[in-house]
């Protein structure tokens, strides 16, 4: 089953890479913008209120050290059951927005690159 996945994912990548080809840059490269933007404004937002959550439920047993912030991830594991629905939603949620951002820019430096290729 798994290598029919990725038989699935290699055709969908080859999909999409023959349709920058035949897209006109500049489409590419303002609809990237928009995808980043979409996607900033998405995962800033969860991922503040995912921070806030995971101190809130976390500090009050004093199992968050100094600078937890910069690696939160590896304190999800100290949750308890009842808690990670109401911390991971929003992880995920912040998680989807920062693939969105990365999906923008992969958008516009495609559109970047087909101006290149083209010599526009």
């Amino acid at each position: 089953m798994r290598e029919a996945g990725v038989v699935v994912a290699i055709l969908l990548a080859l999909a999409a890479i023959s349709g920058v080809w035949v897209t006109p840059w500049q489409t590419l490269y303002y609809n990237g913008i928009w995808v980043t933007a979409i996607g900033f404004c998405l995962g800033i937002p969860t991922g503040v209120v995912y921070h806030v959550r995971l101190y809130r439920t976390l500090h009050p047993r004093g199992v968050l050290p100094p600078g937890w912030y910069w690696s939160p991830i590896r304190y999800n594991r100290l949750l308890q059951l009842a808690e990670r629905s109401r911390v991971m939603f929003w992880c995920y949620a912040g998680a989807f927005g920062f693939a969105v951002i990365c999906i923008g820019l992969i958008l516009m430096g495609g559109g970047v690159s087909m101006a290149l290729i083209r010599g526009v």
